[in-house]
């Protein structure tokens, strides 16, 4: 009788535990509390991520990611923080693949891509996400000079400059553009028209000294020893003392002045 007593009030107190708040239960989550704390939370490491504070960005996407595992924005988010903080570009592709796979319309996303795929050396198909960028944001001309700038990495020069063009077209403002299709005109061969389109360089951005190193080139390639001498001479005092400075533009001239003596 005392035994059936006892598991009679253990069937009683298990049956009131059940129901009794806060025993071996977790709070229910609002649902609306939860979406303002991820939205705080995708705010904030937005913020951290461009201020390059790639821990405290962590923390807080991992909180959102914990919550809402194919949140695209926190995906996105999180792949910059491999790619730039942690030097991982292998998986800030698979992250920002998974973002674009819920969510392929943001241009930045791609933009992210095509960094990953550049950092991995693959510049054919990161030029292939920049156009993508370019497209979904034709008003940002940086996506073009990206694409043109991965297109001439790869040698697809003719490519290159036909982007080069469409920026110059779209918004001749985005710096360097014109150096960057004076080179690729260079490289095909088109001396007279990379000449002219660095010295349009020159007058657009006094400061583009890469303007100065392409022009030397065609003038070697042209033969004009003293205008290369130059306009290298110019990129030096422009640059002192880069390793390009160094081991490139004084190497050439003291080069030239041999070959001329010689």
């Amino acid at each position: 009788m005392v035994r059936f007593a006892a598991c009679a009030l253990t069937v009683v107190l298990t049956a009131a535990s059940a129901f009794a708040p806060g025993c071996n239960s977790t709070p229910a989550v609002d649902p609306a509390e939860q979406a303002a704390q991820i939205k705080k939370d995708l705010a904030n490491a937005a913020a951290r991520v461009n201020d390059e504070k790639w821990k405290e960005a962590e923390a807080m996407l991992t909180r959102v990611l914990e919550a809402e595992p194919s949140n695209p924005e926190a995906l996105a988010l999180m792949a910059k923080v491999r790619l730039y903080g942690d030097k991982d570009a292998a998986k800030a592709l698979e992250l920002i693949d998974k973002a674009l796979a819920s969510k392929g319309d943001v241009a930045d996303y791609h933009a992210t891509r095509a960094s990953a795929l550049e950092k991995s050396g693959k510049d054919a198909d990161a030029a292939a996400s920049w156009g993508k960028a370019s497209q979904l944001d034709p008003d940002n001309g940086n996506w073009g000079l990206h694409q043109g700038q991965a297109l001439r990495r790869a040698k697809q020069y003719e490519q290159a400059e036909a982007v080069f063009r469409e920026v110059i077209k779209n918004d001749e403002a985005v710096k360097f553009v014109y150096s960057e299709l004076g080179d690729v005109l260079r490289e095909q061969g088109k001396l007279d028209e990379a000449l002219t389109t660095y010295a349009k360089a020159m007058i657009k951005y006094q400061g583009d000294k890469t303007a100065h190193a392409g022009a030397a080139q065609v003038y070697e390639a042209k033969g004009e020893t003293q205008k290369a001498i130059d306009e290298w001479s110019t990129y030096i005092r422009m640059d002192c003392c880069s390793e390009f400075s160094n081991n490139v533009a004084k190497k050439r001239i003291a080069e030239l002045q041999q070959g001329r003596a010689g």
